[in-house]
């Protein structure tokens, strides 16, 4: 027995030893950000910009690496179980926590016991933009016009169970107004502004910095903004609630995180060097132009800040869950155009 327990002992040191040593010499090559979304949409050009800067304070070159599919499950999965040494991150939009565990049910992961998070990379609320030829300048005229063509305005947003489609959802229940909701397994955002330039749908939910460029030509133009304020990059967009009391959603967030058993003092390292590089002028001023705001967050603040936000979507989710909600149009979407 004492000599099963020396030997017990001798590995736990020599374990631990093996992990400090680890920690000490981290990072020793590059270090991958798995994301669960389409390439060219504007969390994975934020995450581009950041990357360059981050990698540069630790000394390894980032690479960023898009896995969409399976409403983020696919991403966020192979992350969680990947070996926790601070080389497989993932760079997720808050759906990840606070949307996907209420909604899929039962899934291959739990996020608060797989994943454990380091930052917060940016942030910013969402908004509701529409093409120039839907002939409506305010949140007023948007709800007057849905309710009198049912059914017939449609708004596309990212894929199922993202925050953009949640969001949307949300605001045609607080508004009370029947639009068709369609959310895009591929392209994203991204193809619905392809499909409003192309008069097939009309409008998109989604972050401020994931509309910039449209924005700025006219493509597509913002009438309200989902947050108890108004946002400081827009302050002549009048916030939803203006509209509709209680219509806000002030959780648009883009986390990064780790597989959980990852050694804490790596876990630190990646959060010091993440807030640094949100610091610095460049990204700064970067974000400015695409309409993100950063948050420097200690990985305790960030957990705290998730878990808060678990609490007041869950319920929601739950409810919206048990709605019927139509997600497709038909082949003659032009008879439904308004």
């Amino acid at each position: 027995m004492f000599r099963s327990f020396f030997a017990a002992a001798i590995v736990a040191v020599i374990s631990s030893t093996a992990t400090q040593s680890n920690a000490q010499s981290y990072p020793a090559r590059p270090i991958r950000i798995i994301m669960p979304i389409p390439p060219g949409s504007g969390l994975d050009i934020v995450t581009r910009v950041l990357a360059e800067e981050f990698g540069s304070h630790l000394g390894q070159h980032i690479i960023v690496e898009n896995r969409p599919g399976g409403g983020g499950v696919i991403a966020t999965q192979s992350v969680a179980g990947a070996q926790p040494d601070g080389y497989t991150l993932l760079g997720a939009a808050g759906s990840i926590w606070l949307i996907l565990p209420a909604q899929k049910g039962k899934l291959p992961i739990d996020v608060n016991r797989d994943l454990v998070p380091i930052g917060v990379m940016a942030g910013g609320p969402m908004t509701l933009a529409v093409s120039p030829k839907l002939g409506v300048s305010t949140m007023s005229e948007f709800i007057a016009l849905a309710r009198s063509q049912p059914n017939k305005i449609v708004v596309g947003t990212n894929g199922a169970g993202t925050l953009p489609h949640f969001a949307a959802r949300v605001l045609a229940m607080k508004a009370d107004i029947p639009i068709t909701v369609l959310p895009y397994a591929t392209g994203g955002t991204s193809e619905a502004i392809r499909d409003i330039m192309g008069g097939r749908i009309h409008a998109t939910v989604e972050a401020a910095f994931g509309l910039r460029s449209p924005l700025q030509s006219g493509e597509v133009k913002l009438i309200g903004v989902m947050a108890t304020e108004r946002d400081g990059l827009f302050p002549s967009i009048p916030t939803m609630a203006e509209t509709v009391p209680g219509l806000s959603l002030n959780t648009g967030f883009t986390a990064l995180a780790a597989p959980a058993a990852t050694p804490a003092a790596i876990v630190q390292r990646l959060s010091e060097s993440l807030n640094q590089a949100l610091r610095s002028p460049r990204v700064q001023e970067r974000f400015a132009e695409l309409g993100m705001q950063t948050r420097i967050m200690s990985p305790e603040d960030t957990k705290a800040a998730i878990r808060r936000a678990q609490e007041d979507w869950w319920p929601l989710v739950e409810e919206m869950s048990q709605k019927p909600e139509v997600q497709r149009y038909p082949s003659h979407v032009d008879d439904r155009r308004p």
